[in-house]
């Protein structure tokens, strides 16, 4: 390069001293001093574009290095915590590895097509092609490094997924089990607290097959029949009943047992009711009702 300047230097003070007579070598050395300026120029932007794509160069290196320092020996909990971070630091990453791969590629097309760089400038290029692929040989340790720990998270969150299903299934089992029972425990319930209860004259309920004569005439002398059918009877909450209305009657009797404490019978415009005073006591004895009347 300072023999070219040279050069170009003594064509100037050659041009400086010609005189007007000599302006056929005039020109000829201002050619070729512009000849050389020209090439001067170019071989300057040429190495500028060179120094400027080994910059970049350097840059992304250094970039991908500090990802590098901090995504090494991550472990599981800080990819499931800063996962959307390590996502957008990799995908950086390839950016400049692409981007250095297309610098690199252009930096070797330069070196073969050019005849005026140096041998330093070559050997430095060829020094950064190796840190590129250096650098890309400690990435892809590092990216299996994470691939090996995303595969670990996707197979902790399977048996999650499994143990969630297997306790959820149990869950369910369980709420069967205690629908079942609750089922079981509304029925026993039901059965416990239903009563059944029939009133009429001797002929409807003797004809129903709920009460029988012993054989002896007289009020008195009608029995419960030793058989009769629950079908027979209305069914009712024994909690919630607390009066059974009759109609109009003359009489009425009870034939069914009940503690004597616990009902009696009222007649309220006409009609005859029988009013259960304690609900519990009146059913303690039978769950069956059975009132004879006369109307």
């Amino acid at each position: 390069m300072n023999k070219t300047f040279l050069l170009v230097a003594t064509l100037t003070a050659l041009v400086a001293c010609t005189t007007v007579k000599d302006s056929d070598d005039y020109r000829k050395l201002a050619a070729e001093k512009a000849s050389l300026e020209e090439q001067i120029r170019a071989r300057d932007e040429e190495i500028d574009e060179i120094t400027a794509s080994m910059n970049r160069v350097d840059s992304n290196l250094v970039a991908i290095s500090e990802y590098v320092e901090v995504m090494d020996g991550i472990k599981l909990s800080e990819l499931v915590k800063n996962r959307g971070e390590i996502d957008l630091m990799i995908t950086e990453i390839g950016d400049f590895v692409k981007e250095n791969n297309a610098l690199v590629a252009d930096l070797e097309k330069k070196v073969q097509e050019s005849t005026s760089l140096n041998a330093g400038l070559k050997r430095l290029i060829d020094q950064q092609k190796r840190e590129v692929f250096e650098k890309e040989t400690q990435i892809a340790a590092l990216m299996k490094q994470v691939d090996d720990l995303k595969n670990e998270l996707r197979t902790t969150i399977s048996a999650k997924d499994a143990e969630i299903e297997t306790k959820e299934a149990e869950i369910s089992l369980k709420e069967l089990e205690i629908k079942d029972t609750r089922k079981v425990i509304e029925e026993k319930e039901n059965t416990l607290n239903t009563g059944f209860v029939t009133y009429g004259n001797k002929k409807d309920l003797s004809d129903k097959g709920v009460i029988q004569s012993d054989g002896t005439i007289g009020f008195g002398k009608i029995v419960l029949s030793n058989k009769f059918e629950d079908n027979d009877f209305q069914a009712v909450n024994i909690r919630e009943i607390g009066e059974i209305d009759m109609g109009v009657t003359k009489r009425q009797k009870a034939l069914t047992q009940h503690p004597v404490d616990s009902y009696y019978f009222v007649k309220t415009d006409g009609r005859t009711f029988l009013k259960i005073v304690d609900y519990q006591k009146f059913w303690s004895i039978s769950k069956y009702l059975v009132v004879v009347v006369d109307y």
